[in-house]
């Protein structure tokens, strides 16, 4: 890797990646705006369609702020931050093997459970959990892996477009946490940087944020949503398709405060991948002017 020098100044390149993030956090807040006065008038049966409309709603909001910023402000396009459609072949597989991985080795402690609903309540589930999936997946890697890398690389290189944002993509998700404590909140930041280190180098070496997102969509679908939850017993919450129910409180296994994402198993999991990926081969890219 090779050290990528800029014409930007510390200074702008600091302003543009806190405008991307209050984009993020913009996008979100203005759908949620938004969908509040719409669902304090228009009732749904299933609530479903309420976590359907507010991902979708969020989704196209975000990209189109993040758009509008790039093009009219920046005077770029999307493609010079790695935003394109390039799904490799080996994304393709990682995105499965990985969240496989992970549910099988629980599967080997724990125990199995599931929960019938009604077909049409399992169907509405099953969408609102990919859209969820893909809204988390598309937006943070567009933000973290697609404009904070690239300004960061321009500025600097490719270690420091890598790390940095890796840290800060763990560090992002501490207010997501249940309960904080010590242990727990080491154990997010580590795995959160090896994930983010992850899906960085899924960006490079296939030259598209749209690896990094395929994985971050699928892992989500999979360990996030009402799909499966993989907790103990006197942690059990919601209403999935699927459980397993593990043995021990151990947060090795539980991951603390943020759940089995952090675990040692998926951690295990991040490793592996991430050996995978530095060791296969990069693409030729061309850099940005």
């Amino acid at each position: 890797m090779e050290p990528q020098s800029s014409s930007f100044s510390t200074a702008k390149t600091l302003v543009r990646i806190v405008t991307y993030f209050l984009l993020f956090l913009a996008g979100d807040l203005v759908n949620s705006i938004v969908f509040d006065q719409l669902f304090s008038l228009v009732k749904f049966q299933n609530a479903s369609f309420y976590v359907i409309l507010r991902m979708l709603g969020c989704t196209f909001v975000t990209a189109f702020l993040f758009w509008l910023y790039t093009n009219k402000a920046l005077h770029l396009k999307m493609s010079d931050f790695k935003i394109t459609w390039n799904i490799r072949g080996w994304s393709v597989l990682l995105s499965v093997l990985l969240p496989v991985f992970v549910v099988t080795a629980f599967l080997v402690i724990g125990k199995a459970e599931t929960h019938l609903s009604a077909p049409g309540e399992s169907v509405f589930i099953i969408i609102a959990s990919i859209i969820t999936a893909l809204k988390a997946g598309v937006l943070e890697e567009m933000l973290f892996r697609g404009f904070i890398m690239t300004l960061l690389e321009r500025k600097w290189n490719q270690y420091a477009a890598i790390l940095a944002p890796s840290l800060l993509f763990g560090l992002a998700h501490i207010p997501s946490m249940e309960y904080f404590t010590i242990a727990g909140v080491l154990l997010l930041i580590i795995s959160g940087t090896l994930v983010g280190v992850m899906f960085s180098l899924a960006a490079y070496k296939g030259n598209s944020i749209s690896n990094g997102a395929l994985m971050h969509a699928v892992w989500n679908f999979v360990m996030v949503t009402d799909i499966l939850h993989i907790t103990t017993a006197e942690g059990a919450y919601g209403n999935p398709i699927c459980s397993i129910i593990i043995p021990s409180d151990n947060i090795w296994l539980t991951g603390g405060g943020f759940g089995v994402e952090s675990s040692l198993i998926a951690v295990i999991g991040y490793v592996l991948v991430c050996a995978f990926l530095a060791f296969k081969k990069e693409p030729s890219t061309k850099r940005l002017p």
